[in-house]
């Protein structure tokens, strides 16, 4: 026996309202014949709310009702500022202290009980990230600091930490711009700053002591 699901609300929808070729016309009456009881009873309930939806019919509103609402929608529309385009950066590693270290002839930033220090840049921001050990494990503390172009806020803006498709952590920065990730286990993330209209990506951020 045929049911309703098997055939399709769509596809029985336009049956009902004649949108169908003869031919899928026909294979749809055919399968309604051997419809069981329950696909009957739907069936008849379709008919009936069709013919109740093209017998009511939608009174326009008074003029004076359609012209305020024409005038609130243009005041509305009017005040409405246009929507900007939505701009997605990456951001560009200028500094790594230890790179600096290794110019320096320091083997490691562990054995001279230094942090590190990256540096990423884009035209919206820049954003500066301290990593640090974090007390007696292998885990690390992540600070960093936004310092946006004079052309964005630092309101609403939200970080995101993320290593593969799961989120780590996600923070907001303070006024100053500052924010922190604890307790991160070192390997490579990739870190968002993102607002309503934009989004700063660090693709490859390598978060190891």
């Amino acid at each position: 026996m045929a049911d309703l699901e098997a055939i399709g609300f769509s596809k029985l929808l336009d049956w009902l309202e004649g949108r169908l070729s003869n031919e899928e016309a026909r294979d749809v009456a055919t399968s309604l014949e051997h419809a069981d009881e329950t696909a009957q009873q739907d069936l008849a309930w379709l008919r009936a709310f069709q013919r109740a939806s093209q017998s009511v019919t939608l009174a326009s509103p008074p003029r004076r009702v359609r012209e305020a609402l024409m005038h609130r929608f243009a005041e509305y529309r009017g005040a409405r500022q246009p929507p900007g385009l939505f701009r997605r950066l990456l951001a560009e590693l200028t500094f790594d202290s230890r790179a600096r270290w290794a110019a320096a002839g320091v083997r490691s930033a562990a054995s001279e009980g230094q942090h590190r220090q990256l540096v990423y840049a884009t035209e919206l921001a820049e954003i500066a990230l301290n990593i640090l050990p974090h007390e007696d494990d292998p885990r690390l503390d992540v600070t960093g600091q936004i310092f946006p172009s004079p052309d964005v806020t630092l309101a609403g803006l939200s970080v995101q930490l993320l290593q593969g498709e799961t989120q780590v952590d996600l923070t907001a920065p303070d006024e100053l711009g500052e924010f922190t990730f604890q307790a991160v286990p070192p390997g490579e993330y990739e870190i968002v700053v993102s607002a309503g209209e934009f989004e700063v990506v660090i693709p490859s951020c390598p978060l190891q002591p």
